[in-house]
C-alpha cells in the first residue's frame, strides 16, 4: 500500500527547563505529604522523649605526675639525675588502664552490682545512694550475670518480684538463686526509699572492667612533662570521681608491689655474690699474709703502689662490667624460659631506663597472668591479647640486651686492654715483689667488688623499706558542669531527619522502580516520538469520548486524533493505523475503542478491526452478537459486506470481530484475502483502525504492519516496564514498522510522579455551558 510519512507532532521535552524538572520532583514528593508529616511528628516526639528521659553527663578528670624515682634501685651512685625524664610514660599509661587494675577498682567499688529506682520514663542510677545493699555469698560456677526487682514494703521486708509469684523476704535473710547464695542488707538510706521500686543489676565483674577500660581516657598532657591526664564521662559524677581516685590508688598500690618484687629479687642476686665475693676476699686476704710472712716482706716499692693506684680503678670499672653482664644474663633466662616462671631477674647496675621500665612491665603482665590462671583455664579466650603482649615486650627486651651487651663489650675491650699495658710496666719491678703485687691486686679488686655491692644492698634495703609512691596526684578527680543537650539543635536535627527519612525510601523507590513513570523517560532513552499522552480513568465506561463531555481524557484522545492527522497526512484512500503494545494490560484496546469514537465524533467513517485473535475485547464492548467475523471472512465463510457490523453507538463507526478463534492465526493472516479486505475498507472508509496482540508476545502485529500507514505503541504508566524500552528501540532502529509512535496511557495526576502541575483541572471542570 502506499504510504506517506510526514514529521510526526508530538509533545518534545528536550526543551525543557531545569526549574520546570524541579517542580516535577517536588510535585512527585509533594504527593506523599502526609507520610512527611507523620515522620516528622514521630522525630519530634522521640526528641521530646529524649531530651525529657536523657540524663546528665559528667567529665571527671584527674592529673597523675609519674615519677622515675620508681627505679632508682637501678642506678649507680655517680649516674646523672637527667635520666629521671627518660621514663616511659607509655609503659606506664598501658599500666594505668590495665585489665588487672580495672578488675581490682570493680571489686572494690562493687561496680559489677548497680542499683536503680524503677520510673515511669526512666530509672534512676542509686550509686552511693542505693537502700540495700547486695552481698553474693557464694557465686554460682556459671555466673553471667542477672537482673532482679524488689518493692521496698517497710524497714524489715522487702517483695521479690519473679515472674510468677512473689515473695516477702526479711533483710540480711541469705537466698539461694541461680546466680549463687546471696542477701540483701539495708542501709542507712532505707526510710527513704519505702514504697519504691528497686533493680538491681549484676554483671560479672571481668565484663564490666573491660567496658571501665574502654571509658577512660589516659594521655600525656604534653611532650615536656611527665604528667598524665585521666578523664572518664558518667551520669553519676561521684561514681566518676570514686573510680578514678581509686584507680590512681590501685596503681600506686601495684606499683609498690613492683617495686618490691624486683627489690627483693635484686636483694637475693646481691646476697648470693656478697656470700661468693666475701669467701674468696677471705681467701686473698689470708694469701697477703702469707706471703708477707713467708718472704719477710713489710712493704713495696713506690712504683708498685703507683701501678696498684693506677690498675685499682680500672679494675672496679670492669666489675661494675662483669655485674651488670651478669645481670643481662639472668634477665634473658628469665625472658627466654617457657612461662616466664621462677624468680623476678635483678636489674641491679643497668643504667638504661627503657630497659628497666620493659623488665618492670613484663614482671607485671606476668603477675597479672599468674593471677588469671589460678581462676582461669589457660585456654580461655582471655589469654590471647596477654600472650601477644608478654610476647612483644619479650622481642623487645633480647633486643635491648643484644644492643647493649655490644655496646659495653667494646668497653670492656678497651679496659682490658689498658690493664694489659699496666701489666706490661710492672715486669720492671722484682720478681718477688711482682708475685706480691699480683696477689695484692687481686685482693684490692675483691675488695672494691665487695664495697659496691654492700652499697647496692643498702640502697636496696632503704628502697625496699620505704613506702613513697612512684606517682604524685596533682589534682584529685574533680568534674565541673554537665555536657548540656542542646534543645534547638536536637529538635533541628529531629525535623531534618522526619524530613529525610520518607524522602530517602521515596528516592530509593523512584532509584529502584523499573517500571516507565514518565513521557520524558521514554524520549531521553530511546528517542522515539511521543505523539499523546491518556490520563488515567477510573470509571468503568467503555467509550468516554462520545457521551459529551469535556473532560480531560476525552479532550486527550481528541488531541490524538489531531497529531495522528498531521502525521499521516492527507491521503485519498483511507488511513490505516495499527494499534499493539508490549504485553497485555496496558490498554491497547480502550484506545483503540475510544480512538475510533473520536474518528467517528469528527465525522470520518471509521471501522475498528478486532484481529487480536488469542484476547478478543473489542466486540463484546460494543455487545457485537453473531459469529461471523475477519476468521469467517479468510476462511471463505462469508463475504466482506457480512462481517462489518454497526457500532450502535455512532452511525459512522463500524466494527469487524475476530469471529471464531482460529487454531492458526498467524497463518490465517497470510492469506491472499486480508489484502482484498484491506483494499476494500481503504475505498470504503476514512480511517481503519486495527487492534492487535502485543507484539512480544506473538507475530500478528509485525505481519499486519505492512498495512498501516502510522503504528501507535501503546505504554501504560507505572505498568510497563523499562526493560521494554530496549526492545522498542530495535523496532524503531531497523524499520519493523511504519512511522512508530508512542502513545503514554494511564498517566496518573495525583502528583505521584510529577504530573499534577501538567494539566489544569478547573479548566476541564467548568460547567459547559458557561
Amino acid at each position: 500500500m502506499d504510504t506517506k510519512i510526514t514529521s510526526p507532532v508530538y509533545n518534545d521535552y528536550s526543551d525543557i527547563d531545569k526549574s520546570e524538572s524541579l517542580f516535577e520532583k517536588l510535585t512527585m514528593y509533594l504527593y506523599y505529604w502526609p507520610y512527611f508529616i507523620v515522620c516528622v511528628c514521630i522525630c519530634l516526639g522521640g526528641a521530646f522523649f529524649y531530651l525529657r528521659s536523657s540524663v546528665p553527663v559528667y567529665t571527671v578528670r584527674a592529673k597523675l605526675l609519674i615519677k622515675s624515682e620508681k627505679n632508682e634501685i637501678t642506678r649507680g651512685k655517680g649516674e646523672s639525675s637527667s635520666n629521671n625524664s627518660e621514663t616511659v610514660i607509655e609503659n606506664e599509661i598501658e599500666i594505668l588502664k590495665s585489665r588487672s587494675l580495672m578488675q581490682q577498682v570493680v571489686k572494690n567499688l562493687q561496680l559489677w552490682v548497680q542499683y536503680s529506682r524503677v520510673g515511669k520514663l526512666k530509672s534512676e542510677d542509686l550509686y552511693g545512694i542505693s537502700p540495700v545493699s547486695f552481698t553474693l555469698i557464694h557465686p554460682a560456677k556459671s555466673f553471667t550475670g542477672q537482673s532482679f526487682e524488689i518493692f521496698i514494703k517497710d524497714e524489715h521486708t522487702f517483695i521479690l518480684k519473679q515472674p510468677k509469684s512473689k515473695s516477702f523476704i526479711l533483710f540480711a535473710k541469705e537466698l539461694k538463686s541461680a546466680f549463687g547464695i546471696w542477701k540483701l542488707d539495708p542501709t542507712e538510706n532505707l526510710d527513704s526509699y519505702i514504697g519504691s521500686t528497686i533493680q538491681v543489676t549484676l554483671s560479672h565483674p571481668s565484663n564490666v572492667a573491660d567496658g571501665l577500660r574502654g571509658s577512660i581516657d589516659a594521655y600525656l598532657s604534653n611532650d615536656q612533662a611527665s604528667i598524665v591526664d585521666l578523664a572518664i564521662k558518667e551520669n553519676v559524677p561521684q561514681r566518676g570521681v570514686d573510680v578514678l581516685n581509686n584507680l590512681i590508688a590501685v596503681y600506686n598500690k601495684a606499683a609498690i608491689e613492683d617495686k618490691n618484687t624486683v627489690t627483693a629479687s635484686t636483694l637475693r642476686f646481691i646476697d648470693e655474690r656478697l656470700s661468693t665475693v666475701s669467701s674468696e676476699l677471705n681467701g686473698f686476704e689470708k694469701k697477703v699474709e702469707s706471703y708477707k710472712s713467708s718472704r719477710g716482706l713489710t712493704d713495696i716499692s713506690a712504683d708498685s703502689k703507683v701501678f696498684l693506684e693506677n690498675v685499682k680503678d680500672n679494675d672496679g670499672r670492669l666489675n661494675e662490667l662483669n655485674v651488670q653482664f651478669q645481670v643481662f644474663d639472668q634477665i634473658q633466662r628469665y625472658v627466654k624460659s617457657n612461662r616466664g616462671t621462677g624468680s623476678a631477674p635483678a636489674t641491679i647496675g643497668i643504667s638504661d631506663p627503657n630497659l628497666v621500665s620493659l623488665v618492670n612491665k613484663l614482671i607485671s603482665l606476668q603477675l597479672e597472668k599468674d593471677k588469671l590462671l589460678a581462676t582461669t583455664p589457660e585456654l580461655n579466650p582471655v589469654f590471647i591479647p596477654l600472650n601477644k603482649q608478654i610476647a612483644s615486650v619479650k622481642r623487645t627486651i633480647l633486643e635491648n640486651i643484644g644492643s647493649i651487651k655490644r655496646s659495653l663489650s667494646g668497653t670492656r675491650n678497651q679496659l682490658e686492654g689498658f690493664n694489659s699495658k699496666l701489666e706490661a710496666s710492672i715486669k720492671q719491678v722484682p720478681g718477688q715483689e711482682r708475685e706480691f703485687i699480683s696477689i695484692k691486686r687481686q685482693q684490692s679488686i675483691k675488695e672494691e667488688l665487695y664495697i659496691y655491692l654492700l652499697q647496692k644492698r643498702e640502697e636496696a634495703v632503704v628502697n625496699h623499706a620505704s613506702k613513697l609512691n612512684g606517682s604524685r596526684i596533682i589534682e584529685e578527680a574533680y568534674y565541673g558542669a554537665p555536657v548540656t543537650r542542646n534543645t534547638t539543635y536536637t529538635y533541628a536535627l529531629s525535623f531534618i531527619l522526619g524530613l529525610l527519612i520518607p524522602g530517602g525510601i521515596i528516592f530509593g523507590k523512584d532509584l529502584l522502580n523499573n517500571r516507565i513513570t514518565s513521557a520524558k523517560e521514554i524520549e531521553n532513552l530511546i528517542h522515539i516520538p511521543i505523539l499523546g499522552e491518556l490520563v488515567q480513568e477510573k470509571k468503568a465506561t467503555p467509550l468516554i469520548v462520545l457521551d459529551g463531555s469535556r473532560n480531560i481524557i476525552a479532550e486527550q484522545f481528541r488531541i490524538l486524533r489531531t497529531n495522528l492527522n498531521y502525521t499521516e497526512g492527507k491521503r485519498k484512500d483511507g488511513n490505516v493505523t495499527l494499534l499493539t503494545s508490549g504485553m497485555p494490560g496496558e490498554g491497547k484496546s480502550f484506545v483503540t475503542r475510544n480512538l475510533g469514537a473520536a474518528y467517528a465524533a469528527a465525522g470520518r467513517r471509521s471501522v475498528i478491526l478486532e484481529l487480536d485473535f488469542r484476547n478478543p475485547s473489542i466486540s463484546k464492548y460494543y455487545n457485537l452478537q453473531g459469529e461471523k467475523g475477519i476468521s469467517s471472512y479468510l476462511n471463505g465463510e462469508a463475504l466482506i459486506e457480512e462481517i462489518i457490523q454497526p457500532s450502535r453507538i455512532h452511525p459512522d463507526l463500524y466494527v469487524i470481530s475476530t469471529g471464531y478463534i482460529p487454531k492458526n492465526p498467524s497463518e490465517l493472516l497470510e492469506k491472499p484475502e486480508i489484502d482484498v479486505l484491506f483494499d476494500w475498507l481503504s475505498s470504503n472508509f476514512d480511517e481503519i483502525l486495527i487492534d492487535t496482540p502485543p507484539v512480544k508476545l506473538v507475530a500478528d502485529a509485525m505481519i499486519l504492519s505492512r498495512f498501516s500507514n502510522a503504528v501507535l505503541y501503546i505504554m501504560r504508566q507505572s505498568y510497563t516496564y523499562k526493560s521494554d524500552l530496549n526492545y522498542l528501540k530495535q523496532l524503531y532502529q531497523r524499520h519493523k514498522f511504519n512511522n512508530l509512535h508512542v502513545v503514554l496511557n494511564g498517566v496518573s495526576l495525583t502528583g505521584k510522579y510529577g504530573y499534577k502541575g501538567n494539566y489544569n483541572y478547573g479548566y476541564y471542570t467548568k460547567n459547559i455551558h458557561s
